[in-house]
């Protein structure tokens, strides 16, 4: 496919707002209004005076290398997901939100000549020689054993576009552990490159990956004994997630219905109308889903607006923004973030996302009987408040 010279300057653009950004902007952590919720800290959870160890499983269907690396491309062999286990430190010491994954280049130096050392600056970390790679039998064994893990909710978090692997093990940890650190972080991770130049094949590998999603989903819901399942699908993990979950509540309504609580569709970057069409039904019939939109998020502006997409995405809510009966449509605008400057990653770096959150697994409670919430006319969805 040949692009203009003008075409390759907007899918520059378009690929830079979708990339990670830094900035030093943050804003405090709101007061819930609901009571804390009441979980017992699960073993997998294991806190030093400095950092919190939380253990996230996963499941991918990315190609594993010789030395057993997991690749940015797909598995297409006869068993194409692998299962494994990693270990994340947590800095004990940071705001609700934050996802600092790196030091500065300034303290990085200072740290070569002994001045300061890793100690000064916790980061987020994930820790290699933990690692473990699992059977399937043995990563599905896990949700029904009483030991270690105790029985808590399943937070599955399913990643956007230019994620690595890694990126999303530790993103999986952060937003599990802020929610509550009791709920039990588990990832799938489809084989974004992880490259902000590479949005379309981001996009091909995305819905390559439906399949493997619905195999999967439909063997976590008949593993997990007593424990409720919240689906977090961010950005373009929404194309993965969608489309799975519509196909096996079509087929396996009465397990969903018993083993699904929340389905949280972030920042959604799936066509609205496409949603409405073919989508909607599914999701209003289910009762339990979230859309969180914003209409200043800068990415899915872009995806909206340029030739990539031509169409409005279903997390930019922008003039009219989605609604529709048995769906809770959450208009985050007005939510502050921590390192957020294109406004399309609140659901894990605004601490009133995560504390929205928190009373929807943790109290079970719908938007409707949720705080911080008003409506504003003549939008019929939810606004929340900073």
């Amino acid at each position: 496919m040949r692009f203009s010279a003008f075409g390759m300057i907007w899918l520059l653009s378009f690929s830079v707002f979708f990339a990670g950004c830094a900035s030093s902007v943050s804003f405090p952590a709101p007061v819930s209004g609901s009571e804390e919720v009441s979980y017992p800290m699960p073993e997998s959870v294991q806190k030093t005076e400095t950092f919190a160890a939380v253990k996230v499983s996963y499941a991918t269907n990315r190609k594993k290398a010789a030395d057993g690396s997991l690749l940015p491309e797909l598995n297409v062999s006869g068993d194409p997901l692998s299962y494994g286990q990693e270990t994340v430190l947590i800095p004990l010491k940071r705001e609700v939100g934050s996802f600092k994954d790196s030091h500065s280049p300034a303290f990085k130096v200072l740290m070569k000549f002994g001045v300061v050392d890793e100690q000064d600056d916790p980061i987020i970390t994930l820790l290699d020689d933990k690692s473990l790679t699992l059977s399937e039998a043995d990563f599905f064994k896990q949700f029904k054993s009483t030991n270690g893990i105790k029985s808590n909710d399943v937070l599955l978090f399913v990643h956007g576009f230019n994620v690595k692997f890694d990126d999303a093990v530790k993103r999986a940890a952060q937003v599990s552990y802020d929610i509550n650190p009791a709920l039990q972080p588990v990832v799938f991770s489809w084989p974004s490159i992880g490259d902000p130049l590479k949005y379309n094949r981001d996009f091909g590998r995305a819905l390559d990956s439906v399949d493997d999603f619905e195999k999967f989903m439909l063997k976590l819901a008949t593993s997990t004994q007593g424990r409720r399942i919240h689906i977090l699908a961010h950005s373009m993990g929404s194309k993965v997630v969608i489309p799975a979950l519509a196909r096996l509540y079509s087929t396996h309504t009465k397990l969903l219905d018993k083993k699904l609580s929340n389905i949280i569709l972030a920042a959604p970057d799936f066509p609205r109308e496409t949603f409405i069409s073919k989508y909607k039904t599914a999701f209003s019939k289910f009762g339990r889903a979230t859309v969180y939109m914003s209409s200043e998020d800068k990415a899915l502006l872009l995806s909206s607006s340029t030739y990539l997409a031509d169409r409005e995405m279903l997390g930019f809510s922008g003039p009219e923004g989605f609604y529709s009966p048995g769906i809770d449509s959450v208009d985050i605008t007005r939510a502050g973030g921590i390192d957020d400057l294109l406004g399309h990653s609140k659901y894990g770096s605004s601490a009133r996302v995560l504390v929205d959150m928190q009373d929807m697994i943790g109290k079970n409670l719908r938007a409707n009987k949720r705080k911080g919430f008003i409506v504003e006319p003549p939008y019929p969805y939810f606004f929340l408040q900073p």
